[in-house]
């Protein structure tokens, strides 16, 4: 009596589930926290924003904003490389503002608590008129009146940045590599 061989289908490691748009889900997930993070602090614990701490909420938005729709709406490879590479932008936006805001902290300027004048920003920018509770930067950008593990607030956003980013490329990578191969026509 023979025994018949049974083809067991292999069972997908955890990479292999983290499809293009599981990770832009996870990206869209991740900023939701961060701005429930920010808004926690901001109303609960009390501190003010300041305008570049207003500045980087703009970028988790963009970007959650972004991934959030192309993880619901998207379905051809590449439209997923598209929504990776636009929410990358935004991304990319907020650490640049992430990594300024950490270097003023570490090196003060003598004369400007932002690195400039933001007089402006409180007067004339339309999403303060438009919700307050959220984009209204009236703190100092150099105080650092929290911390946990020994980073400051902007120094956990370059961190939360760098991790959205780092999804975003896995994204970007997993839908080009799902992509079928461009085809020669005669």
């Amino acid at each position: 009596m023979q025994v018949a061989a049974s083809r067991a289908t292999p069972k997908p490691s955890g990479s292999d589930r983290l499809t293009p748009r599981v990770a832009l889900a996870l990206v869209a997930f991740a900023t939701a926290g961060a701005m429930a993070a920010a808004l926690y602090l901001q109303h609960v614990v009390g501190l003010a924003p300041c305008p570049l701490c207003v500045l980087q909420r703009m970028g988790f938005i963009a970007c959650g904003l972004i991934a959030g729709g192309g993880a619901l709406f998207a379905r051809r490879a590449r439209s997923l490389r598209l929504v990776a590479l636009t929410a990358g932008i935004a991304t990319l936006a907020g650490l640049g503002v992430a990594i300024w805001h950490s270097y003023l902290i570490w090196s003060p300027p003598a004369s400007m608590s932002c690195g400039r004048p933001f007089e402006w920003f409180n007067e004339d920018f339309p999403l303060i008129v438009w919700l307050p509770k959220i984009f209204r930067g009236d703190g100092d950008c150099l105080a650092v009146d929290w911390t946990l593990l020994g980073l400051n607030i902007p120094q956990w956003s370059v961190v939360v940045f760098a991790g959205l980013l780092a999804l975003l490329v896995v994204a970007f990578r997993r839908a080009r590599a799902a992509e079928p191969p461009p085809t020669i026509g005669l």
